[in-house]
């Protein structure tokens, strides 16, 4: 069985430069995320939904491109694939994770009009969806993704990893740890990402916000959560940013923002 430590060798090979392309990739991606911010949003009405208008503050901006440069400089010692390792494919890299992402996105947009489980959301918060509307979502949702690894992937996995796996275990049981981890911890972007749906109006409804949403969100994102994290050891960080975008585009953007209009006009 091929194991984690047999593909990251990089660890092996000696002292890590500080810009590695894992950093160079990161201030790019955060660049977009103000970009956004600075040009795109103010060309639009303010976003309605609050827990993705936070994303946008710069508090938060800073806060996630600082936490996500520690983690890939933790991420850089500590095993995990660097952003463009040349061993690495574009079929591995991108294409892939690309299409992981897209068909959990098909499951939970197929779910959705069954359960209507974000119709009770949207109802329950006062908003007319829980989705931004096209044109911007395709900014909010490339780009916000930005925060949401940094927090849940970027920042977690490698310090949690260095300081258990290298700082207590001396290096031992590197593979072990990780896999711990992942089956512990990719529980909690969706329980976080529920949680600031939680108003006082849903909770009333909880056995029906549990059945109509929470069940179906963590179906799809708990196992999504996994393979992000997988990826991001084995091929870098940009697979597991693709897995997350390949979901926003079907979820977010394909039924999020053009066809969930239609079926609730």
């Amino acid at each position: 069985m091929t194991t984690i430590s047999s593909y990251t060798t990089t660890e092996k090979i000696g002292p890590k430069p500080f810009f590695s392309s894992s950093i160079f990739v990161w201030l790019i991606l955060v660049g977009y995320l103000a970009l956004v911010k600075l040009v795109v949003l103010p060309f639009f009405p303010p976003i309605e939904i609050d827990s993705i208008a936070a994303i946008f503050s710069w508090g938060a901006i800073v806060s996630a491109g600082s936490i996500g440069l520690v983690g890939l400089w933790l991420a850089d010692r500590t095993g995990f694939m660097p952003a463009l390792d040349p061993s690495v494919s574009n079929r591995q890299r991108y294409w892939i994770p690309l299409l992981i992402g897209g068909v959990i996105g098909t499951v939970a947009s197929l779910l959705d009009p069954i359960t209507r489980g974000t119709q009770f959301i949207a109802e329950n918060m006062g908003v007319a969806s829980f989705n931004t509307d096209y044109p911007l979502s395709l900014f909010i949702y490339t780009s916000g993704t930005v925060v949401i690894e940094a927090i849940f992937r970027l920042f977690l996995f490698p310090v949690l990893l260095w300081l258990i796996s290298y700082a207590v275990l001396k290096r031992r049981w590197q593979e072990q740890t990780f896999w711990v981890l992942i089956l512990i911890f990719s529980f909690l972007e969706p329980l976080g990402q529920l949680s600031g749906q939680m108003t006082p109006k849903v909770m009333d409804n909880f056995g029906q916000f549990f059945v109509t949403m929470f069940l179906p969100m963590l179906l799809t994102n708990y196992p999504m959560g996994v393979a992000q994290a997988y990826l991001f050891r084995r091929y870098g960080f940009l697979a597991s940013f693709m897995v997350r975008m390949g979901y926003y585009i079907i979820w977010h953007i394909v039924y999020g923002s053009l066809i969930y209009p239609l079926l609730n006009a």
